[in-house]
């Protein structure tokens, strides 16, 4: 499936893409005000693994992702959704085959 959403910045590290997979508006646009250092508090919801991946960015790529972080909040709130991943979820069983594979790659075995 093609990415949706605004196209991110190529500043902005995939690792840390990532991780705005899951987050909500309201967690996206407090984390642009914490990457514009309006604020020094992490926003609820703010992955610290986002949090700790800031502390090594330069200023460019913390402005892009704060660019990015409001132009995908704003995408999901005219599109209704929660988070990029619940707006790629197409309902199928795609993501439960993609995490049986994980585990089976990484030595667990899932119920069959």
């Amino acid at each position: 499936m093609d990415m949706i959403g605004p196209d991110p910045p190529e500043a902005i590290p995939d690792f840390l893409l990532e991780q705005f997979a899951d987050c909500s508006p309201e967690t996206l646009r407090g984390i642009g005000e914490y990457a514009r250092s309006e604020t020094y508090i992490a926003p609820d919801g703010m992955p610290d693994s986002v949090k700790e991946a800031f502390a090594l960015q330069d200023d460019e790529t913390i402005a892009a992702v704060a660019a990015y972080v409001d132009d995908l909040a704003e995408f999901l709130e005219m599109n209704d959704a929660e988070s990029l991943a619940a707006l790629t979820d197409d309902g199928d069983d795609g993501e439960k085959w993609g995490h049986k594979n994980i585990l089976e790659w990484h030595g667990g075995s899932p119920q069959k």
